[in-house]
């Protein structure tokens, strides 16, 4: 039976062995990761044209002006159609062009939205399943950079393909609503440490192995997650600066280790 403190007591010592390099990791590791985040359900957050309804509000003294406004003067941008006057070939041709600019903005978030995947798929998720396999090789002897491009000299089709159908179904089942999504990202955590050490795996093995070794473990690692909470804090009131040097390589760390201990039975040494 594995405990947090072993857990991460295993994670911080293999990373301080080899401190510059974890750090170098874990700075690219968070970049991937950020990067890659949103590609499900929102690919591309809103733009706010740089204000929210706060500006807005802020710039009269009180909203109600706004309403006496509108009620004692006709705004001059008001255009008045007459539909009457128009010709059922003219409003076609009105339905028919908002249709079409419709139909255009929708192809053109097709396309981004694609290309977004293909750059995160194709060339981000590489280097973050080459992160992982650093900070597991890491727990044993200090790991090499070289772990990095792994995937890319690797069974790379097939691994690119484990990854998209691992977050895939973590998508889908986050649309069941909020927890069964994040009960399977808990279930399939470990996906990157299996591929990394078997890249040849068909995807089905990867994700049912990594399901049989959070079995009755994914509420624990949750647990683990939130004891890092204190730490992200501290993070946050010096600007980052710890987190790169520090809480970054200790969380990765950490999960390499988790997956060890899961998987052989390792624990602390």
């Amino acid at each position: 039976m594995w405990t947090r403190k072993s857990v991460k007591e295993r994670g911080k010592k293999a990373f301080t062995l080899n401190f510059w390099k974890c750090v170098l990791v874990a700075l690219i590791l968070s970049i991937v990761v950020g990067a890659t985040s949103n590609n499900w359900g929102g690919a591309f957050p809103a733009f706010t044209n740089g204000f929210n309804n706060h500006d807005v509000v802020d710039t009269v003294d009180d909203p109600q002006d706004i309403i006496d406004d509108v009620s004692d003067d006709e705004p001059d941008f008001v255009f008045n159609i007459d539909t009457d006057d128009l010709t059922d070939e003219e409003i076609a041709g009105i339905i028919g062009a908002i249709a079409m600019i419709m139909i255009l903005c929708f192809v053109v978030w097709i396309v981004a939205t694609a290309i977004a995947l293909a750059v995160k798929y194709f060339l981000l998720t590489p280097f973050e399943y080459g992160c992982r396999k650093f900070f597991r090789k890491n727990l044993d002897e200090p790991a090499k950079l070289s772990n990095l491009v792994y995937v890319f000299d690797s069974h790379y089709k097939n691994v690119v393909k484990t990854a998209f159908l691992r977050d895939l179904f973590i998508w889908l089942w986050s649309l069941l609503f909020v927890i069964p999504g994040i009960i399977k990202s808990y279930e399939y955590r470990l996906v990157p440490y299996i591929v990394s050490e078997n890249p040849t795996m068909n995807f089905k093995d990867a994700l049912a192995e990594s399901k049989k070794l959070m079995q009755g473990n994914k509420w624990k690692t949750f647990v683990l997650d939130l004891s890092f909470i204190g730490w992200d804090i501290l993070s946050l009131m010096t600007w980052g600066f710890l987190d790169i040097f520090f809480v970054g390589p200790y969380k990765a760390s950490t999960d390499a280790a988790l997956y060890e201990t899961l998987k052989y039975g390792i624990d602390a040494k």
